[in-house]
């Protein structure tokens, strides 16, 4: 069991059903995981972070749960923080994740 899929269990477990994103190079064993999971979680693709984001947002404030967005690294977050300042300043729950961000100092 690599880390993909314990951040997919995971989100199972909280059920959480839907996620909005854009694949990357850099999320590819999520999306594998994602796939294994198909019948729990549905991947909802998005032209750019910055639409997943808002769709996150949107999901959120109609179903009175977390919405869940995916951004590949690099610029990926950067194109998301619309969206995030957005949910941020109208105080809804949004989770924004990423992956393969060096944790060297």
């Amino acid at each position: 069991m690599n880390g993909a899929t314990v951040l997919v269990e995971l989100l199972k477990a909280y059920n959480v059903n839907v996620i909005f994103g854009v694949p990357g190079d850099t999320s590819i064993q999520f999306y594998e995981a994602l796939h294994d999971a198909e019948n729990d979680i549905v991947h909802v693709m998005a032209r750019d972070e910055r639409s997943a984001s808002f769709m996150a947002d949107a999901y959120a404030q109609i179903s009175h749960k977390p919405g869940i967005c995916e951004c590949p690294s690099g610029a990926g977050p950067l194109y998301a923080i619309p969206g995030v300042a957005e949910t941020d300043a109208s105080s809804i729950p949004v989770i924004i994740l990423t992956s393969d961000i060096p944790l060297s100092g």
